[in-house]
């Protein structure tokens, strides 16, 4: 779509202008008056015949006019008909203002705002929104005073109260903006829209998100993704500890929570997130002045050892390394420097240093090939004149194009010298801690169009469970299935898992021990219990008759006293699986609400929520994010070799991964699923519990030839 009437309007009418001054349509109409904006303002509301020295006219149609833009601020039911008036003169862009569409009508009302926009053509942002601002057009239609800066930052939010503190910050905090957009409660221009009109306006450097949540995540995902091999993304995730696995009754459900599944999209997109507004402050601030940072090597120049160290260890803590010093530089510095300067990186040129001092070792970081990137610090000292150290740096970046960052560490003796470096576009932070948070993060975006996750491209292979056991097990039913029904569907997927025998009786446990003439495992066999070993449910390695008998009764009473509601149909009963250097791993799929089904892996057993050690990835995946999947978590490091533990065949565990998306993808109605513990050992995997639900009975699964899962090549039967 055309982003046109947006982006760069010739003519904005604002329904619903007032004189009364604290009606939002008369802020915007003020805003647009004072503060230059270039086009015609066209009044209308059939109330007036004049407002603030412009014409005022009942409708568009009415009087003729022709806008690009319609501001409407208006009674929720007068809305349709507004957009009908812009629809009649040819306006296909709209900022819906208005609040209150729940209490005309609730939801109805939102469906009638849709349905006339969608029939006359029109986009809009809102309802319920601040508006856009676009400053290098003076464009402010919005009902908060402030125009920020003209820069290269992009503000999409889904808080208007975000977008006006920004906005009014944005001078002093060094921020300029290309674009502000309030989107409201999303009724037809959602956070997918948003990001394709930053991506396509040429002003927009840097594109910043404040988000709480999204409604369609294979459109937020998509754009997301485009957007991220474009131009860095910075997010802002609100509402990160919300309970969302309140009645999960897996494990995974209950690791999972929106959050998680949230971060992982924004890294498999190649979107940085950060932890709080300050971060994306700072972040932005440096994205916003130095646009042609492209590498990770930075120098840091200060007349402090304190704030120097300070500064090399946050830099260590994201996870990047101080720059080596070349010796052509030492060579340069050590004739004109102090004789007890630091001849390293952080460059301690100390605390008698003077501006000179400052300029020349400056000059040597920006000169050097040796440095993408120059920190400069300053604490107040006796000898060290901040204004004259804040000159030195302005000339400094009027000879290089070289990204360079400050941060003057002090109060009233700093503070001139600081607002004159950000009036003239330097990157001046608070603390050291925050300047190389904000480079770690400014590293990372710029990183991102190369190393989007996203590139790995899913192949569907026709990979689904075989008819032949689908036929036996059908129709499946709805809720958590049985044991064994979970297993068998496991088992069916090509992956090893014995299938426990039920047994109602201690005499049937004992004929089904002698059948398996092995050591066994007895699990408690209830529907009403998910959990087994929070109940002592389960007894392992029982290899004699005796055993099996007194693990019988014993386990049926506890199990009963502990769970007195609970219905125990008996046990089940499986062979004792031992598997030589084995690890415990967890592997699960679950639902999430705005981006549909989501796989997760990570560190299994009975600990699993204490260990929490988990990575998600939302389905389908390739084969390179399956890799990513286990490299991302902690328990990675326990795959390899380890002491006298042979090592677990990694690439062999992935494609594993690649089987469990597929059986995802071949039953459409599954709600949650847990492969734990899955034993992985060097002699291959093995599931010895799974558990399984699905959201309703009877659900198609997808067409499937008769091929099994192993025939791609994998066959994980140990």
């Amino acid at each position: 779509m055309s982003f046109s009437g947006f982006l760069d309007p010739h003519a904005i009418a604002i329904y619903g202008a007032s004189e009364r001054q604290n009606s939002p349509a008369a802020h915007v109409l003020r805003n647009l008056k004072g503060q230059g904006f270039p086009g015609q303002i066209f009044a209308i509301n059939p109330k007036y015949q004049q407002i603030a020295g412009l014409p005022c006219y009942p409708s568009q149609v009415a009087g003729r006019l022709a806008a690009d833009l319609a501001v409407i601020a208006i009674p929720p039911r007068f809305v349709p008909t507004a957009l009908q008036d812009c629809e009649a003169v040819g306006t296909r862009s709209a900022i819906v203002i208005s609040a209150g569409f729940e209490d005309d009508h609730g939801s109805a009302s939102y469906t009638r705002l849709a349905a006339t926009a969608k029939t006359a053509g029109i986009r809009f942002l809102g309802p319920n929104c601040l508006g856009l601002i676009r400053p290098s057009k003076r464009l402010n239609a919005t009902f908060q005073p402030a125009l920020p800066p003209t820069g290269g930052l992009a503000l999409i939010s889904q808080s208007g109260a975000i977008c006006s503190g920004l906005s009014d910050m944005a001078e002093t905090e060094g921020l300029g903006f290309s674009l502000m957009m309030s989107l409201g409660n999303s009724v037809d221009f959602g956070m997918g829209d948003a990001l394709e009109m930053a991506v396509a306006d040429t002003e927009t450097k840097v594109i910043l998100i404040y988000v709480e949540g999204v409604r369609d995540g294979a459109r937020f995902r998509a754009a997301l993704a485009n957007a991220c091999q474009r131009k860095p993304v910075i997010v802002l995730k609100a509402g990160r500890h919300a309970d969302g696995a309140a009645a999960a009754t897996t494990h995974t459900g209950a690791l999972i929570g929106s959050d998680r599944v949230f971060s992982s999209v924004l890294a498999d997109c190649g979107a940085v997130q950060v932890s709080t507004l300050g971060e994306m402050i700072e972040t932005a601030r440096l994205l916003n002045t130095a646009p042609n940072l492209f590498g990770d090597r930075l120098a840091i120049v200060t007349n402090g050892g304190g704030v120097g160290v300070l500064s090399a260890d946050r830099l260590a803590d994201r996870g990047l390394a101080l720059a080596e010093l070349p010796k052509t530089a030492i060579d340069t510095l050590n004739p004109v420097l102090s004789t007890n300067w630091s001849r390293r990186n952080p460059l301690d040129i100390v605390g008698d240093a003077g501006a000179q001092d400052y300029q020349v070792a400056i000059d040597a970081c920006i000169e050097s090939t040796a440095f993408d990137a120059v920190l400069v610090l300053l604490s107040p000292q006796s000898m060290t004149a901040p204004e004259l150290v804040a000159d030195t740096i302005l000339s400094a970046k009027q000879r290089s194009s070289k990204p360079i960052m400050t941060c003057f560490v002090g109060g009233p003796s700093v503070a001139s010298a600081r607002a004159k470096l950000r009036r003239q576009g330097i990157a001046d932070f608070t603390l050291p801690e925050h300047a190389v948070q904000a480079y770690a993060q400014t590293v990372q975006a710029m990183r991102a169009a190369q190393n989007s996750r996203s590139a790995t491209l899913f192949e569907d292979k026709n990979t689904s469970i075989t008819h032949r056991v689908l036929d036996a097990m059908s129709p499946l039913p709805s809720g958590m299935l049985s044991d064994t029904q979970s297993r068998q569907l496991i088992s069916a997927a090509g992956i090893r898992c014995p299938v426990p025998s039920l047994a109602e009786t201690a005499d049937e446990a004992v004929r089904l021990f002698q059948d398996l003439d092995s050591a066994i495992v007895m699990k408690i066999a209830s529907p009403d219990i998910s959990h087994k070993s929070e109940v002592d449910g389960v007894r392992l390695n029982l290899q004699s008759e005796e055993d099996v008998v007194t693990a019988f009764h014993d386990m049926l009473l506890r199990v009963g006293n502990l769970r007195p509601d609970a219905t125990l149909s008996g046990v089940t009963v499986e062979p004792m699986i031992t598997l030589p250097d084995a690890r415990e791993l967890l592997i699960g799929v679950s639902q999430d609400p705005a981006f549909g089904p989501v796989l997760s892996f990570g560190a299994g057993g009975t600990l699993v929520e204490l260990l929490d050690d988990v990575a998600t990835a939302t389905l389908p995946i390739g084969f390179e994010q399956a890799q990513r999947l286990v490299a991302d978590t902690k328990i990675a490091k326990l795959l390899g070799p380890f002491r006298n533990w042979q090592p677990v065949n990694v690439d062999e565990l992935a494609k594993l991964l690649l089987t469990v998306s597929d059986f995802a993808r071949a039953l459409p109605n599954l709600e949650e699923m847990d492969i734990n513990p899955l034993i992985a050992s060097p002699q291959g995997f093995c599931a010895v519990d799974a558990r399984i639900r699905l959201s309703q009975p009877d659900l198609p699964l997808l067409p499937t030839d008769a091929s099994e899962l192993h025939q791609l090549g994998y066959n994980n039967q140990g």
